[in-house]
């Protein structure tokens, strides 16, 4: 029993210290209630990369009309708030099908992006792979609440 014991203390431990990836980061979650409301006629758009330790760790820069707004990494999550109007949501990424989206957003809209890897499409048929493959999923609010609590939210 005492061994059982000892070994769920050290799996805890080990996935405390899987969850905790971005220490310095607080956690969305907490940080949520005391974000500022978006100003009236904006809309707010979060954009976010779960936690895959098995993906790469180097983030990604993200674009609203091929313009940078933030950086994107493994387990983060980034919001902006912008005028309503015609948005191409993009990141820096070795090319992929369709993996962009181009939506149109209203004032007091909240939309979420998930920044997904596909780090082995780069490396498909060839040699040595060319970086790596990102791409943007538009995200049901209530799953997209579910998944970002854990993040480690990066000022807006």
């Amino acid at each position: 029993m005492r061994i059982a014991r000892r070994l769920l203390v050290v799996f805890a431990l080990a996935l405390a210290g899987c969850i905790a990836q971005n220490p310095t980061l607080p956690v969305f979650a907490t940080a949520a209630p005391t974000l500022p409301p978006p100003a009236p006629g904006m809309a707010r758009l979060f954009f976010y990369r779960l936690l895959e330790p098995s993906q790469p760790t180097l983030g990604t820069t993200v674009m609203l009309n091929e313009k940078p707004v933030g950086f994107s990494r493994n387990g983060t999550v980034l919001y902006r708030d912008v005028p309503a109007g015609g948005y191409f949501v993009s990141v820096a990424s070795y090319p992929y099908p369709y993996q962009f989206k181009t939506v149109q957003v209203a004032a007091g809209q909240i939309w979420y992006f998930r920044i997904e890897s596909l780090s082995s499409w780069s490396c498909v048929g060839k040699s040595s792979c060319r970086g790596d493959t990102f791409v943007v999923a538009i995200v049901d609010p209530a799953q997209a609440r579910a998944e970002i609590a854990p993040l480690g939210l990066i000022s807006g």
